[in-house]
């Protein structure tokens, strides 16, 4: 109890004696109180100038190649069948051989032919006796007739004959020719330098030359690789840009080193089905390098023109949502553009600017639309 007491006690002298205190001091005016008690707001973020680097769109010359896909073919392939029926006796070539013009290919089996020659120089024969013995009996007649030993009617007759078997030389010596030739045909021979790239038939098939529901009537496949071309699809939409003579590059799959070539063939149709136009360039293919069927990819050099251009870093977005911030009177302005790819580091303004405006190229910190913003000193 007395413990209690004595800390009651001493509580009463401390506020008294801070009572004393306070009415000895002077008072405070109230503003000068109000103004220690208001905490002030710490500046917005969106007021705080940006710093900012800026750039103008250039006024570019722009040579924006044309790119196209297709396919590598020879300058002509040709299946070789037999020119005359028979049985094929001997194929000379396999696939993957390289033959020169005029290099026999296969042979069909030659007897029946040799046979048939000699069947035709033995008519062509007794057709020249034939004419030799009416040539003779007709300028007997001829003297006779003169004579009046024989009659008009005979003489004639015998004058006809002679006629007949003159042409008869004619005849025979045509189907000699003919048969001499389908001897000559049972050998067939490339019609061009090439490679073979196919065989379709062994030896002791039997080969028609003419076109049937019987199946292939080809031996072999021959093409002319030494010139190749590529065979290249565009969109329809470039159809305005492609003309005859436009050089470019072509990339082989397999090969490092792109073959310069022109286009020489422009097709009139385009393909409705897959809204592409078909055009041609050709190269020279030493040793058959570059092997038909390989896929290829065409840069065509397009003559160029001038566009507004800007670094790649300046836009925001892409697609329908791409926009740049121009900078007016220390703001920046959010400005949709519409633009397409030149290169790895530029884009072509198509719409949104004028080539005027002073563009954010980088800021301190992402900005948006409305905000202040620091031009940064170079």
């Amino acid at each position: 109890m007395r413990q209690l007491s004595i800390h009651k006690t001493l509580g009463i002298l401390f506020y008294a004696t801070t009572l004393t205190a306070c009415s000895n001091s002077s008072v405070e005016p109230a503003n000068q109180v109000a103004t220690d008690e208001i905490v002030l707001p710490s500046a917005s973020p969106f007021n705080q100038a940006v710093i900012v680097e800026t750039v103008y769109p250039q006024l570019t010359e722009i040579s924006e190649p044309l790119i196209a896909s297709g396919t590598i073919a020879a300058k002509q392939t040709s299946n070789i069948g037999a020119l005359v029926p028979g049985v094929i006796e001997t194929i000379h070539v396999k696939v993957g051989d390289r033959v020169e013009k005029g290099q026999p290919l296969f042979q069909t089996r030659r007897i029946d032919y040799v046979r048939r020659v000699a069947e035709a120089e033995a008519a062509l024969s007794i057709a020249k006796s034939r004419s030799a013995n009416a040539e003779t009996l007709y300028q007997r007649y001829a003297r006779l007739i003169e004579s009046d030993a024989v009659s008009r009617v005979d003489y004639e007759d015998v004058q006809t004959k002679a006629q007949v078997a003159k042409a008869e030389i004619g005849l025979r010596q045509a189907q000699l020719d003919t048969a001499q030739q389908a001897l000559s045909d049972t050998t067939v021979k490339s019609p061009f330098a090439g490679a073979i790239t196919a065989r379709y038939v062994d030896e002791g098939v039997f080969m028609s030359n003419s076109i049937s529901g019987l199946g292939n009537s080809s031996v072999v496949q021959v093409r002319e690789c030494e010139i190749a071309a590529g065979i290249l699809f565009a969109p329809q939409a470039e159809l305005g840009r492609l003309e005859l003579g436009l050089t470019g590059k072509l990339f082989v799959d397999g090969r490092i080193d792109p073959i310069l070539s022109k286009i020489i063939i422009l097709n009139d149709s385009v393909d409705h089905k897959a809204r592409t136009v078909e055009f041609r360039m050709a190269f020279k293919n030493p040793d058959c390098a570059v092997k038909a069927g390989q896929s290829v990819r065409a840069e065509i050099d397009m003559p160029t023109r001038s566009g507004l251009t800007l670094p790649r870093q300046a836009v925001w977005g892409s697609g329908t949502s791409a926009h740049v911030f121009v900078v007016d009177d220390n703001t920046a302005i959010r400005r949709p553009i519409s633009m397409r790819d030149v290169d790895a580091n530029r884009i072509e303004i198509l719409s949104g600017l004028n080539g005027e405006e002073r563009v954010v190229l980088s800021s301190s910190v992402p900005i948006k639309d409305g905000n202040k913003v620091e031009i940064a000193v170079p």
